[in-house]
């Protein structure tokens, strides 16, 4: 089934049931939520059911082609968590668009340069950031529409457009999305996602997460620009409704899950512990009536909190990991994975559960040696992707860009992920840390990663990030900079005593530095480069 079936397949078979609702003025006062339109057919827009959904998407289509686009343009949205949201993705999905969502939480700057790198002709924002979009317009000079009850605004134009739909349906070989990386090791750049990428995640995200029943609940909490987003499609498929939400508060987590019947969530790792440091056996009873699934991904996940996770909701966590380069997911550690089997130890199952799991059916992996031959079991190396779900290539700003000529991949296909990684008997992957975060000290090669999971055994630890400092004797040493819980007490001199138990000498850090926070990009990644340049590592 390919996406675009997926889409009109939910408002065929389902399409009187509610497909979205936006809880943003019931839980998000400073989100807050619109009315329902003035303007055109009653467009209610915080809920819709898949008949009206679908119709909706049409009209976004035909709304766009009257505004002169045509399959391979950039439609940019500057939009939170919500049914507009939807709506414009599935119409580039639908249309053959290319889809730019900005990240909400990106600077400005960040936010000018996405637009400048990917030129749209329409830039649609929601109307709490009006202001910021017609600030980055103007240097773009794309065309500005706001998603309000105004006469001139998205809401209007598209409630007065024909329910005709693309005059071209996408193919599977075309663009429909650029995405940007994040930036954490210089200038971000956009992937170029075709639609069969797409029909690739629906695929496997279907099977990995399954059972989806029409009775369930999705809460779609995590910013939907990102993977998390890859969730509704599997749901909307089956008739399922999806709850809409844009900030997350983990103290609200309980009851939003008993109120709405949440049966399945996405969740960032920083989220889950959040959860389950505030989860107590009776909140986590309640909240085990109803959810099922809780997928989470996108970054390391401190493995004694998993446990403790498992301990309190049992069976209900699924790990995906995959890339901006390629739609999700690449690897999975499915439920059953998660469980500690009958006479294992408890090494074998942390292990385990600090992997990523296995690669899916979708794509190929490859562990490449320094020395550039297959790694063995256990040997690390950068990781390989090829695939269905794999980009074209990265986008380019050039008048004259083909998507057939984008670079990014080699020449037999391969995505050179920049993971460094290592492949264990059952075929379980386990991401070691960051090609270019490596540390080079005194001829041995030190994965921040490794130090940071030994500083996270420490109770008073919340996080941390490890970084090298370059040495006139050694190349590079070890520094880290962590971060204490609240209310926790520990100094420099304890938390190197911790390590120096556990790690070799060539990898214990040099120093110890407590700060209040870490410097973190819009998606909450750590960037380790503000570490060097605040801090005086070069």
């Amino acid at each position: 089934m390919t996406v675009v079936d997926a889409i009109e397949a939910a408002a065929r078979s389902h399409g009187a049931r509610t497909a979205l609702v936006d809880l943003a003025q019931e839980y998000e006062p400073d989100v807050g939520g619109t009315p329902a339109s003035t303007h055109g057919p009653a467009h209610d827009r915080r809920r819709t059911s898949y008949a009206e959904l679908h119709d909706r998407v049409l009209r976004a289509c035909t709304a766009l082609e009257d505004m002169g686009m045509s399959a391979g343009d950039r439609l940019a949205v500057l939009l939170d968590n919500s049914i507009d949201l939807v709506v414009t993705e599935w119409a580039c999905l639908l249309g053959g668009y290319l889809w730019v969502a900005l990240n909400v939480r990106s600077s400005t700057a960040e936010q000018a340069a996405m637009l400048a790198d990917s030129t749209p002709a329409v830039l649609i924002a929601a109307e709490r950031y009006a202001e910021l979009a017609g600030t980055l317009a103007a240097a773009s000079r794309c065309r500005v529409l706001v998603a309000d009850r105004s006469e001139e605004g998205w809401d209007a134009i598209v409630s007065s457009s024909p329910a005709r739909g693309p005059r071209r349906i996408s193919g599977e070989h075309d663009p429909v999305r650029i995405r940007y990386t994040s930036g954490t090791a210089g200038r971000p750049k956009g992937a170029v996602l075709t639609r069969g990428c797409y029909d690739a995640s629906l695929e496997i995200v279907s099977r990995v997460i399954a059972p989806i029943e029409t009775e369930d609940v999705l809460l779609q909490v995590a910013p939907m620009t990102h993977a998390s987003g890859a969730m509704l499609l599997p749901h909307a498929v089956v008739g399922a409704r999806a709850l809409l939400m844009s900030r997350f508060d983990a103290t609200q987590f309980p009851a939003i899950v008993e109120r709405h019947g949440v049966t399945a969530v996405f969740l960032v790792p920083t989220m889950v512990v959040r959860v389950v440091e505030l989860l107590d056996d009776a909140s986590a009873q309640t909240v085990s009536r109803t959810l099922r699934t809780i997928v989470y991904g996108g970054a390391s996940m401190p493995v004694d909190r998993l446990v403790r996770g498992l301990e309190l909701l049992g069976p209900v966590f699924v790990q995906l990991y995959g890339l901006t380069e390629s739609t999700w997911p690449v690897t999975s550690l499915s439920r059953q994975a998660h469980c500690q089997r009958a006479g294992e130890t408890d090494s074998a199952w942390c292990a385990r559960l600090a992997s990523c799991g296995r690669p899916t059916s979708i794509g190929e992996l490859r562990i490449m040696a320094p020395d550039g031959r297959e790694a063995s079991v256990g040997q690390s190396g950068e990781i390989l992707v090829r695939g269905r779900n794999t980009m074209k290539g990265y986008w380019t700003s050039d008048a004259a860009w083909a998507p057939d000529e984008l670079k990014g991949l080699d020449s037999e296909g391969w995505m050179h992920t920049g993971d460094v990684g290592r492949r264990d008997v059952e075929g379980n992957v386990t991401i070691v840390d960051r090609l270019h975060d490596m540390i080079v000290s005194g001829g041995f090669n030190v994965y921040p990663r490794e130090i940071e999971d030994v500083l996270s055994t420490h109770p008073a630890v919340l996080e941390s990030a490890v970084v090298g400092r370059p040495d006139a004797e050694w190349g590079e040493t070890v520094e880290a900079f962590v971060v204490l819980r609240d209310g926790a007490d520990a100094d420099p001199r304890e938390l190197l005593e911790h390590c120096a138990g556990v790690l070799a000498g060539y990898k214990k850090p040099r120093t110890v530095e407590i700060l209040v926070a870490l410097p973190k990009n819009a998606s909450g990644k750590i960037l380790r480069r503000e570490l060097r340049e605040s801090f005086g590592v070069d």
